[in-house]
């Protein structure tokens, strides 16, 4: 999968929001379905730099709970039961949530739950697919 991490300028952002700077190049908000597409996803956010800037940063992905501790990408695929990038802890509740990624410089990209459209991060950039 092709990743393009978009920039939105230090922006409050919600999940419909990232959704729609993404369809606004043509795309949807970042999936990760397959390892090989975390390790895309992975080098698209560490070389991204200035302007984009999503190092060190919370992003929007394309993927929410059912409600029932069960996951699926926004191309309505289920989230594999042995996917393995989560962060300690994390998805923590049978809730509605989304899904964010947390990237450190020098760090692999991990994924926390959040509301979706209740919560709305500060974003430099957004992460598609294409």
């Amino acid at each position: 999968m092709r990743y393009l991490a978009v920039s939105v300028g230090n922006s409050m952002v919600t999940q419909s929001e990232g959704q729609a700077v993404c369809e606004q190049v043509g795309a949807g908000l970042a999936t990760v379905p397959t390892d090989a597409d975390y390790v895309a996803l992975n080098t698209t956010v560490h070389q991204s730099g200035a302007p984009y800037n999503c190092n060190n940063e919370r992003m929007h992905m394309g993927a929410k709970s059912t409600g029932d501790f069960n996951w699926e990408w926004r191309t309505g695929d289920p989230l594999s039961t042995n996917w393995t990038y989560w962060e300690p802890g994390k998805p923590d509740g049978p809730r509605i949530v989304c899904m964010r990624a947390r990237a450190k410089p020098g760090v692999p990209v991990s994924f926390f739950d959040l509301g979706c459209d209740t919560s709305k991060i500060n974003v430099n950039c957004v992460l598609c697919d294409a």
